[in-house]
């Protein structure tokens, strides 16, 4: 005999707890088998079982599952899944939303606006309510949270004492219903227009989406293109006004109420937030991304800039691939200067999406390098934006607002707006960086620049630069020297760039050249390697750095111990522990080879002394220019030295070999799981 899930809901007191990830399963819950667009939740019962789940649900007939793959837990089959989770949760959870007043805001952009205005009227005219929003809500890149935590949180309003309680839904989670389970009272829709074509495929579906939403509430509202409210910045945040009033007057609040209590609103974060600065400019941090919301935005700050309007976007990978176009082709049209960069490629390739977009600001006499930019490196395309910036000018940073992470390649970086602004502001002028990024990288096996060799879907490069940026390093110079074109197409932005003419010249040849680039004004001068610096943590530069100023040295170099040295720098100490050189493994003695501590590459001068000595250096016995010579000048100069010994390996990592660059993506992704853990 067939079990229904009417038997289950009859006895769900049973239980302990639903879930829908096997990994989750307890003693005494439930699993719930759903099949996802890369996974299937059917193949991993046997280890929500093994786990302690006591009764499974699915799609799939029992017939299909062997008796030790459902070992002693009940099946239960269901002609849909997501639905069946949804009735669960409810159940489970007391069917809370029948206890409260539910106003779901659904739409193509404003949604999230119109849910904290609707929280804002509400809990200002002394109403208890709760809101859940993509700011709200927990996770990377979600609007809409799974069944589970959306009941969980409306019995937690519930238990708070709420009378109402706001939801931001979206088409994704319209159509995998995530809001299953969930009676709406009122049901808004704020616009809509053509997005998410990559995962509905037609407008007409996401249209039939979004509208059966709206229609399966109580009652709904759809946005009028006009009114009379002019309290918020912006046409389109007071037409969110307008229908966040409309749905509360469904619930009986009185109008003129509603309206008095948004002078006190605050646009919720990365929605026109605007950021304070000494400089004269007017910058902006906004979630605009799609070609409509765009305009919109740009367009309100057209009316409100003195000076040039320059905005920073991207368009997302793996997402409706129509809109590059248009959204390049909007940013020539009321853009002073558009900035074209990465948001969130995820698997494609960023040229590619940078590509189609160039395609859109051509179309309207977009001329690149000159009213359009292509920075590949989202914080390089915030700091060149910043840097080219006058008095009474906008900047503009769009796409990413309230985000927290970056997707690149199947990897959430750690990513925020906000902090990249605040990093180029907070800049100190008097720290300067040569990153070294000439090498060819032989034993890499590729004709790819050694620092262009990817670690989780970034190029090494790119942790470098926004390892220093974070560490509010004024002034950056790049020295390239192979396939120079490639690594500048990848850097580009507010960073200057050199070239090593002679490629085989060593590294402080290769840091001679850079000084070419360095502002007089400099003090403290970084020398640091751009293939090996991906891993440390912009606290530790900052730390190295306040040694090196505390103490008044005139060279400060980090060390390392290594268990297996191969391939690096030694550091050679007398009988006194202090240090009397460092020498090239290649040019070390077989007794100088077995010593552990090793030169990882990081440098912090003096800028005046570097200056006065890095032409003593001498050509090494293999025909090369040592930056380490530097630390055997200072010895035999009697001039003060500090080393920095990190404390372990977990902030650095050589790459020199494929085996290495291997070691080097475990060991980040390991590192971005603990970053992003929710």
């Amino acid at each position: 005999m067939v079990k229904k899930l009417e038997d289950l809901l009859a006895n769900l007191s049973d239980y302990k707890g639903v879930t829908d990830d096997s990994r989750k399963a307890k003693e005494g819950f439930i699993f719930v088998a759903v099949k996802g667009l890369t996974s299937d939740g059917h193949d991993f019962i046997t280890r929500a079982v093994k786990n302690g789940a006591e009764a499974v649900v699915g799609e799939n007939p029992s017939t299909r599952f062997t008796r030790s793959g459902l070992g002693g837990a009940e099946y239960f089959q269901v002609d849909d899944s997501r639905e069946a989770l949804g009735e669960l949760a409810s159940e489970f959870y007391g069917r809370p939303s029948e206890k409260l007043k539910i106003i779901g805001v659904t739409g193509t952009k404003g949604k999230t606006t119109t849910c904290h205005i609707i929280y804002h009227i509400l809990t200002k005219l002394g109403k208890k309510a709760g809101v859940l929003s993509s700011i709200s809500v927990p996770g990377l890149h979600v609007t809409s949270p799974g069944p589970i935590f959306l009941h969980k949180s409306l019995k937690e309003f519930v238990d708070k004492g709420c009378e109402f309680a706001v939801i931001e839904v979206s088409s994704h989670g319209i159509d995998q219903k995530r809001i299953a389970g969930v009676k709406f009272d009122v049901a808004v829709l704020t616009n809509i227009a053509p997005e998410h074509l990559d995962y509905h495929k037609t407008f007409k579906e996401y249209k039939k989406i979004k509208m059966a939403f709206v229609n399966s509430a109580k009652c709904k509202v759809i946005a009028p293109q006009k009114t009379n409210i002019n309290i918020l910045p912006g046409g389109f945040n007071n037409l969110d006004a307008e229908v966040a009033v409309e749905a509360l007057e469904k619930l009986g609040i009185d109008r003129c109420k509603a309206i008095a209590t948004l002078k006190s609103f605050k646009l919720p974060e990365g929605r026109l937030t605007q950021v304070p600065n000494n400089l004269g400019l007017k910058i902006f941090i906004d979630f605009a991304h799609t070609p409509d919301s765009l305009e919109a935005v740009l367009t309100y700050l057209k009316s409100e800039t003195k000076g040039k309007l320059i905005s920073v976007f991207g368009c997302a990978g793996e997402r409706d691939r129509r809109k590059r176009f248009k959204m390049g082709k909007i940013s020539i049209k009321l853009s002073d200067i558009s900035v074209f960069t990465a948001e969130d490629p995820r698997s494609e390739n960023v040229f590619d999406i940078l590509g189609k977009m160039t395609k859109g600001a051509k179309s309207v006499e977009g001329r690149e390098n000159t009213n359009f930019f292509r920075i590949p490196e989202r914080g390089e395309a915030i700091a060149f934006a910043l840097s080219i910036a006058k008095r009474e000018d906008t900047v503009v940073i769009l796409g990413k607002g309230h985000e927290k992470s970056m997707a690149y390649d199947g990897y959430e970086h750690p990513w925020s707006d906000r902090n990249e602004i605040d990093n180029w502001l907070n800049r100190d002028s008097n720290i300067s960086a040569v990153v070294l990024a000439a090498g060819k990288g032989t034993r890499m096996k590729t004709w790819l620049p050694k620092i262009l060799h990817q670690i989780c879907g970034r190029p090494m490069i790119s942790y470098t630069l926004q390892n220093l940026r974070r560490s509010l390093v004024g002034e950056m110079v790049v020295v390239v020297s192979y396939r120079k074109n490639m690594v500048l197409r990848q850097i580009g932005g507010a960073v200057k760039t050199l070239v090593q003419k002679n490629s085989k010249g060593g590294t402080a040849d290769a840091a001679k050249a850079g000084l070419f680039g360095i502002s007089q004004n400099t003090k403290i001068l970084i020398v640091i390697n751009g293939d090996d610096s991906a891993f440390y943590e912009p606290t530790t530069i900052q730390k190295i750095i306040e040694i090196h100023r505390k103490r008044q040295r005139k060279l400060t170099f980090v060390s390392l111990i290594k268990e297996n040295p191969t391939g690096l720098g030694r550091v050679i100490r007398g009988k006194d522990g202090l240090i009397t050189k460092i020498v090239e493994e290649k040019d070390a003695s077989e007794e100088e080879k077995k010593i552990k501590e090793v030169n990882d590459g990081l440098y912090v001068f003096d800028y005046d002394w570097f200056c006065q000595n890095i032409n003593n250096v001498k050509k090494g016995p293999q025909g090369e220019y040592y930056l380490v010579d530097l630390v055997k000048i200072a010895i035999d100069r009697g001039d003060r030295m500090a080393t920095y010994t990190l404390p372990s390996d977990d902030e650095w990592q050589g790459v020199n070999t494929v085996e290495q660059l291997a070691e080097a993506n475990r060991k980040m992704a390991e590192r971005l799981s603990k970053d992003t853990e929710i």
